[in-house]
């Protein structure tokens, strides 16, 4: 069994024991992001209480994980356009293995 690494964050000016399987740097860094995003709303609303600001942090974190979601399938269709499009060329014969003529460029020197 993974063992769970406890680390306090600080978040909006609070402290959160944090539990997680994943290292500590990880889970600084994710509180670092947080913290940075409720920095914005707070600036953008100073009047708000800590929990609307979490509250509109988390729907904007939301935002921002859709939409990454869905930049990443349209890579990964275009990944895969572009490997089925390499695979059809490379499954094309070449010149050499049709029975098509070859064509051959032969520059002349010295003739204009």
């Amino acid at each position: 069994m993974v063992e769970k690494v406890r680390t306090i964050v600080r978040i909006a000016g609070r402290e959160y024991t944090i539990r997680a399987n994943e290292t500590e740097e990880y889970i600084h860094r994710v509180a670092i992001h947080v913290n940075r995003k409720m920095e914005e709303v707070t600036n953008r609303q100073p009047g708000l209480s800590t929990a609307m600001a979490a509250v509109l942090t988390a729907i904007n974190l939301g935002d921002e994980v859709l939409r990454l979601k869905a930049e990443v399938e349209a890579l990964q269709a275009e990944i895969s356009e572009l490997k089925e499009a390499s695979k059809k060329t490379i499954a094309m014969p070449s010149a050499s293995e049709s029975n098509a003529p070859a064509i051959y460029d032969v520059t002349r020197k010295g003739k204009r």
